[in-house]
């Protein structure tokens, strides 16, 4: 295959994992090496500190990788960091230092990205399978630092967060029960407990599919295939049967440590990141009702790698299907009135559309407004006097796949400014943002406004709007007779257009001259 080398690296808890890959033109791909250099970075878990020895275990084992990666004549590099990095109040030391000493720019991902990656890599697993994910699926990443927990509804994207039970993490707890009765018993209280709160956080529906990824679990439906308790495969997707796990489970609670390691074929210490794995997946199945579990070929790199493809959007980026579902989701979540906050997009984007001569804004920045419709009142959830600010810290506290950094702030801002205050000097964070991003952010909470005051009886009386300019004026037709009120409201809340235009906004009547 006739292609560009590429290296992607992956710098976790537990180990910095790269790729060698080529990428071809028509979706082709190519793994020429899959290279691991194990270090050890749970120190810097839950706000710990990465001690020298970490870090310069992370340098050396950059330097291999980006040496293995010249010998194939790589000039592309990309490298994201995971939970260890995300936590360690002093990652950023180690960051720079990459930077300096190797021109490697590390971009440490939320979780949400995280998700993004997974999901990436899943997607051409599933096809090339024919398979797919009908209704609600439940996509859990085991890492040894932390567990990324993924929302998939008819095949998009709506949900992510991290949650603190990672397999390192959970063990390391539990060290002075490893050679006890004791450890299995505390291992899967804690998981139950676990288990419990992860899935009272997910958005309500009932998950239909689960699919569980991770080294221990792609270890743990290896054991039990060869064991004779796994289900066929489905090319690189392994199956579970929850049958197989709660038989293994019963078996290896009659054995002490050595027992279990000889059982497993594997240290005690790997032993019992099995029996936590095998915990959590039964836990997870008995909750859901779920009797098989899904067990991918799948690493993060893979969406990474995903990413390199022809045609691909790259890093932190999402289609608007995808993330208007993602938007209709956390609308839900903090019970919005769907039809209003539809109903508030729709009239958005149509404004938007229709006043294209004068913010001269891209389709990113229609969706980025759509999105920040659906979800500009979820702030009522916590206060109502002071939603729009509740809002923004929602947002902003949410891990949203498929939006950078920047565009979860525009989002956010522009949520902030739906209502009251206009952005001010005194407006830190505002103020810290990039001049264009400020200037965006200012289109479309003034075009945000306008739509919010059409429907202020949250009663979808108004639905399409018509857009003129007249003179000094935007001239709205509305889609009704009887707007009286409206127009009031219109008038009330248009300040911030006139401030950002230059223009009044009239609202008139269907068919008035």
């Amino acid at each position: 295959m006739s292609g560009h080398p590429v290296l992607l690296i992956d710098c976790g808890s537990s180990a910095v994992r790269a790729y060698v890959a080529e990428v071809g033109p028509g979706q082709r791909s190519c793994i020429l090496e899959d290279l691991v250099r194990e270090v050890d970075l749970t120190g810097g878990l839950a706000g710990g500190r990465l001690d020298r020895a970490a870090m310069d275990a992370v340098a050396q084992a950059i330097e291999d990788i980006i040496a293995v990666g010249r010998g194939y004549g790589v000039e592309l590099i990309h490298a994201v960091g995971t939970a260890a990095l995300r936590e360690a109040v002093n990652s950023d030391v180690l960051v720079e230092r990459l930077r300096a000493e190797y021109g490697v720019a590390v971009d440490v991902i939320d979780s949400g990205e995280e998700a993004r990656l997974y999901h990436g890599a899943l997607r051409p697993l599933l096809a090339k399978q024919n398979e797919r994910l009908r209704g609600s699926a439940l996509l859990m990443d085991v890492g040894s630092g932390t567990s990324v927990i993924a929302m998939i509804k008819n095949g998009r994207l709506v949900h992510a967060v991290d949650e603190h039970f990672g397999t390192e993490r959970v063990l390391s707890n539990f060290s002075s029960l490893r050679d006890s009765g004791d450890y299995a018993n505390a291992v899967d209280r804690i998981t139950a407990g676990a288990v419990q709160m992860i899935l009272t956080r997910l958005p309500r529906t009932r998950i239909s599919n689960l699919v569980m990824a991770g080294n221990e679990m792609r270890d743990l439906h290896r054991l039990l295939r060869e064991s004779g308790g796994g289900s066929a495969d489905l090319g690189n997707i392994g199956v579970i049967e929850r049958a197989a796990v709660e038989a293994w489970w019963v078996d290896m609670l009659a054995l002490n440590a050595p027992g279990r390691a000889a059982k497993c074929g594997a240290s005690i210490h790997d032993a019992g990141l099995l029996m936590l794995c095998a915990s959590l997946l039964r836990h997870v199945m008995a909750r859901t009702g779920v009797e098989s579990a899904l067990v991918p070929q799948l690493r993060l790199r893979d969406g990474m790698l995903a990413d390199c493809l022809p045609g691909a959007q790259g890093p932190h980026h999402l289609g608007r299907a995808q993330l208007i579902a993602a938007a209709r989701e956390l609308s839900r979540r903090y019970g919005m009135n769907l039809r209003y906050a539809e109903n508030t997009a729709s009239l958005a984007v149509q404004i938007f559309d229709q006043t294209k001569e004068l913010h001269h804004l891209g389709e990113r920045q229609r969706t980025l407004l759509e999105f920040a419709a659906w979800v500009h009142d979820v702030g009522a959830f916590i206060n109502v006097r002071s939603r729009h600010k509740h809002s923004f810290y929602l947002i902003n506290a949410a891990d949203i796949a498929g939006l950078s950094q920047v565009e979860k702030a525009v989002v956010a801002h522009v949520a902030r400014y739906h209502r009251r205050s206009a952005p001010k000097s005194s407006h830190n964070e505002f103020q810290r943002l990039p001049r264009t991003t400020r200037v965006v952010i200012s289109h479309l909470a003034a075009i945000l406004r306008v739509a919010y005051a059409l429907d202020v009886e949250r009663a979808q009386r108004i639905r399409k709007v018509r857009c003129n300019l007249v003179d000094d004026r935007v001239v709205l037709e509305a889609d009704r007779r009887e707007i009286a009120l409206e127009s009031w409201s219109v008038e009330d809340k248009s300040t911030l257009f006139r401030d950002v235009y230059g223009l009044d906004v009239v609202l008139k009547p269907r068919g008035d001259d």
